[in-house]
């Protein structure tokens, strides 16, 4: 199955792929919380790895599941990137609106 990503998350996603992985966990988990607030999934396991990393595995409304790390990062850095993840899907619906 093919899915596309809106314009603005496409483009974001070829950003964030040059990046650390550090940087790819913290937009990956900013947009799946974001996921999960608009009901699109939810957390159904936690568990917390002997390096003291939280795992969280989602199963999506569609029923696919996946597993991310919480990045190790404050929860107002979290915060701050769940914000601006917001804010490209707002505009995305902006750009969308306007086709």
């Amino acid at each position: 199955m093919e899915t596309h990503l809106p314009v603005a998350l496409e483009m974001l996603s070829h950003v964030v792929d040059g990046q650390s992985p550090q940087v790819r966990e913290l937009f990956q988990y900013a947009f799946v919380m974001l996921m999960v607030e608009n009901g699109n999934t939810e957390v159904i396991e936690r568990h917390v790895t002997d390096d003291a990393r939280e795992h969280l595995t989602f199963r999506t409304s569609a029923g696919d599941t996946f597993t991310i790390v919480k990045p190790d990062v404050s929860s107002e850095l979290l915060t701050k990137m769940t914000e601006m993840a917001r804010e490209v899907l707002r505009q995305d619906g902006e750009v969308r609106e306007d086709d």
